[in-house]
């Protein structure tokens, strides 16, 4: 998959009508999560692939962002146990794709 490809994939989540656009607002939604994380699950990269520095921060940021925002959700009403089990499944997947310490 051409890098580019993956930065526009990823990138594509951060529109005004993407995931993580909508839980900065507190607006969390199942099936918005499922669409991207199965954006996640569509990649894969060889063991020894230099990847570029965009590609890597738009992967390692997700889980990151989704821990941060887990107050807002609370607050604005949002299934709490839900939105905790789609950050476990994030997080299994950028370790899945980037690998861990």
């Amino acid at each position: 998959m051409e890098y580019e490809r993956v930065v526009e994939l990823l990138e594509s989540e951060w529109s005004d009508d993407g995931f993580y656009s909508h839980i900065r607002d507190g607006r969390f939604d199942p099936a918005e999560f499922a669409r991207a994380l199965d954006k996640i699950k569509s990649l894969s990269f060889d063991e020894d692939a230099a990847l570029p520095r965009r590609v890597v921060s738009l992967l390692w940021y997700l889980p990151l962002l989704m821990q941060w925002q887990r107050e807002r959700v609370r607050d604005a009403g949002g299934d709490t146990a839900a939105y905790g089990k789609a950050i476990d499944l994030m997080t299994n997947e950028i370790e899945r794709l980037l690998g861990v310490p």
